[in-house]
């Protein structure tokens, strides 16, 4: 009985470790190719066999499912972060700048999406969340600080935009996208204030270096 116990516990164990590393080796292929993986390459990506993979997930569409829902709660920790704050423009920056810090971890998200969106139905990220947005953006309205001709989709493709920059120097991330969020919050505002942005205007030489570091350190 022991040794069964044992071994039952040995199974799950190496099905949770199979099952993590071929999403993770699914979340790396989104990460910078839109057309999907074939079976044996992901099975190779992943370190496993074509039979563990086939036996984890059948094809490629229940491997995109699965890594779709892995990644919602990272949504869910935005959306808890939104409601603790005490004012509509307080959220509406939380909202912002927790998109991009999801999408700067997870940058294989918006080909994901995309992915979600092809195969039809309501399994997209951005399901389950319109409706709390539509409030916030309301809230913040309501409160005179979001000016009133945008609604929730504005602030989230801003976000979304902005955070699809994944390959960025390291030296250079902070300031870049800190500029970018000042840019687009200021332009959210109802009342005109402005921020001050981080570090001195991005220059010629900057876009080059950024633009050089991409050639240099290519993500696939």
């Amino acid at each position: 009985m022991a040794a069964e116990a044992g071994a039952r516990r040995a199974e799950r164990s190496e099905v949770r470790r199979s099952r993590a590393a071929i999403l993770a080796a699914a979340e790396r292929h989104w990460t910078v190719r839109d057309a999907d993986p074939t079976m044996a390459e992901l099975a190779s990506l992943a370190g496993v066999g074509s039979a563990t993979l086939y036996r984890r997930y059948p094809d490629i569409d229940a491997v995109a499912v699965a890594l779709h829902a892995q990644l919602v709660p990272e949504f869910e920790r935005v959306q808890a972060v939104v409601a603790e704050q005490q004012s509509g423009w307080d959220g509406i920056v939380a909202l912002v700048t927790g998109i991009i810090e999801v999408l700067q971890e997870h940058p294989a998200i918006p080909r994901l999406n995309r992915r979600m969106t092809a195969l039809g139905g309501d399994d997209r990220l951005s399901t389950g969340f319109a409706e709390p947005l539509e409030a916030l953006v309301a809230w913040a309205q309501q409160e005179g600080s979001l000016r009133p001709d945008v609604n929730s989709n504005d602030v989230t493709f801003a976000a979304f935009r902005i955070g699809g920059y994944s390959n960025l120097p390291p030296d250079e991330a902070d300031r870049v996208l800190g500029r970018q969020v000042g840019i687009v919050l200021d332009g959210l505002r109802a009342d005109g204030a402005k921020t001050v942005l981080p570090g001195g205007p991005v220059s010629m030489d900057d876009l080059h270096r950024i633009f050089q570091h991409e050639v240099d350190n290519p993500k696939d």
